[in-house]
């Protein structure tokens, strides 16, 4: 991998002129082409923008101008995908190689070397500047707090390489040591197939992941999962029902991680020891190095207990969003990076995650939180999945509103959950309406599509808020 993506950045440098700095794009599914090319360019001094292969051509384009990229990178197999943009488009075979070319020698610490687009739920995503030190840093937190990611081990990247989750796995296991066992894109059946037949010892899954591989029945009984050690999981909540599935399932360690794009992934561990009592519901202590407090919205240190919004200080922060320096200002105050995320912190130092700020349902005068009622809802036996959202009401401004999966075969109804839920909620949080569906929108990281999820019922409206 050194000898034959120093050749590459040798040849890119030559064929393209790149200069430090410049962005290159990246179109794909996952393959060790790709983390060759991510070598190669950092080698060159040059910075790599994964672009997400899900999104519509329109939408690659719109991506791609914001990198404002020298030139975008594609496989083949989504060539189609690429037709809109202006910049110049290459395929891999067409790289340029300088046989026997030395290793440029032009990465620096301080260095950015990748751009991830977040996920952009709302609006144009944002392309978050990590350096070479943020990845350092994150390469360090996962050999030490990630049992069984050591030398020798075999690791499975099955999540999108445009995402931390996937890049930052795959490049953490290598330098852990591990062989880096890479699936194109997650099917189910192949995934699980892979774990048994490459003897897979850890992996990262997102709890989307970990709902499809547990509902098949091939992993129910007789599957042989001896080789694996530990499963990280993260990137969305999971409900306590699907942890203790999983965990039964798979019968390894699990380790839940809590981070964002901008802190590069992950910040906190929870150990599998620690998945008792209460700390279940927890995303764990922060990592080496590594400062969280929770805070109002004066940027004040709240209670014990108490919710407000998570920020982030440490060596993980990105260097900011590229050409957004009001957006970047706006998300780093005082060294503090501010998350989003709503939570509350322990006397110890465990971090609960209570939903996303901008998530959160104020009805009548109460402010709710999303994911604890989804949490209590997913407990029904009959409740596959779940989602909540706020709805407008001429009373109470908001209304809780639940959108459900049933579990095949059942015939649950709206008021049967409602009442379920009344030893389990306080009244304002309970939902007053049910609708059931047979699919809850998620982007590729596992995240509920709130906001799509809240447009039908809020169409209208002259504010997203009421």
């Amino acid at each position: 991998m050194h000898r034959s993506s120093s050749e590459l950045a040798a040849g890119l440098l030559g064929a393209l002129n790149l200069e430090p700095g410049d962005r290159v794009a990246i179109l794909d599914k996952n393959s060790d082409d790709y983390i060759e090319l991510l070598f190669a360019l950092d080698k060159a001094g040059a910075v790599a923008c994964p672009v997400n292969w899900r999104l519509t051509a329109s939408e690659v384009a719109t991506v791609v101008d914001d990198a404002d990229p020298k030139v975008l990178v594609v496989s083949s197999d989504l060539r189609q995908s690429a037709d809109q943009v202006s910049c110049h488009v290459l395929d891999y075979s067409e790289l340029p190689r300088e046989k026997g070319g030395p290793d440029p020698r032009r990465d620096r610490e301080e260095n950015v070397t990748w751009q991830l687009y977040t996920s952009g739920t709302t609006g144009i995503p944002k392309g978050a500047m990590l350096t070479n030190l943020n990845l350092l840093g994150l390469n360090g937190n996962l050999s030490m707090e990630i049992k069984g990611l050591d030398e020798y081990g075999r690791s499975l990247v099955a999540m999108p390489m445009y995402h931390i989750g996937g890049c930052g796995w795959a490049l953490g296991a290598m330098f852990a040591g591990c062989t880096a066992v890479i699936t194109r894109e997650f099917v189910p059946q192949d995934i699980l197939r892979v774990m048994i037949e490459q003897k897979i010892n850890t992996a990262f899954l997102v709890p989307a992941a970990l709902l499809f591989l547990t509902s098949l029945p091939e992993s129910q009984g007789g599957a042989d999962f001896s080789a694996l050690k530990n499963i990280a999981y993260g990137a969305s909540p999971i409900t306590p029902g699907l942890l203790k599935r999983s965990i039964q399932t798979f019968g390894c360690r699990f380790t839940q991680v809590y981070g964002l794009t901008e802190t590069t992934g992950a910040v906190t561990f929870l150990q599998h020891e620690e998945h008792v009592g209460e700390r279940f519901l927890s995303c764990g202590r922060s990592g080496f190095g590594h400062e969280l407090r929770v805070v109002d919205s004066d940027d004040r240190e709240v209670s014990h207990g108490e919710i407000g919004e998570i920020v982030y200080r440490g060596p993980a922060t990105m260097k900011g969003y590229w050409r957004k320096e009001k957006d970047t200002g706006a998300a780093i105050r005082d060294g503090w990076f501010h998350t989003g995320d709503a939570g509350t912190i322990d006397s110890e130092g465990f971090i609960y995650i209570k939903d996303r700020i901008k998530d959160m349902i104020i009805s009548g005068g109460e402010n709710i939180y999303p994911a604890e009622v989804e949490a209590a809802l997913a407990g029904h036996p009959k409740v596959a999945d779940v989602a909540v959202i706020g709805v407008p009401d001429d009373t109470w401004g908001e209304t809780v509103k639940a959108i459900v999966i049933r579990k095949p075969g059942s015939e649950l109804t709206a008021d049967e959950l409602i009442e379920w839920s009344h030893s389990r909620l306080a009244g304002f949080k309970r939902p007053r309406s049910v609708d059931f569906v047979e699919t809850i929108p998620r982007n590729p990281s596992g995240k509920i599509l709130k906001k799509d999820l809240r447009a039908p019922y809020w169409k209208g409206q002259e504010r997203a808020v009421h």
